[in-house]
């Protein structure tokens, strides 16, 4: 039992990545939104947990948006834990290019929840 799970995890991801891959070969840009920091000291360690949690809502709306996308393209659910990892690898991506150290240091302090499979 277990080896199929194992069989099907890896078709599912196989087949998200070749999705993925034909997405960006057909041009589609992949979804985004602005955040906005206008108003934010980012030399304040309040308005940099305010910016953080502005990118993690974000990234939260996001993800939840290409899950959906994704169940009306193909009529199946998401693979388990997809929208986590998403969420992730968008807040990781957000904060890599904001590149603001005080940010980046409360990013790696996060407790992060571990992936299932």
């Amino acid at each position: 039992m277990l080896t199929v799970r194992k069989w099907m995890s890896c078709l599912t991801v196989a087949a998200v990545m070749s999705l993925t891959a034909a997405a960006s070969a057909a041009g589609v840009d992949p979804a985004a939104k602005t955040v906005k920091a206008w108003d934010l000291d980012l030399g304040r360690a309040s308005d940099v947990a305010t910016l953080y949690g502005r990118v993690h809502a974000a990234a939260t709306d996001v993800c939840r948006a290409e899950t959906a996308r994704y169940y009306r393209n193909t009529r199946m659910r998401a693979p388990s834990g997809w929208r986590e990892r998403c969420v992730k690898d968008a807040v990781d991506a957000a904060i890599r290019e904001v590149a603001n150290p005080a940010l980046a240091a409360l990013h790696t302090q996060t407790p992060r929840v571990a992936a299932r499979f």
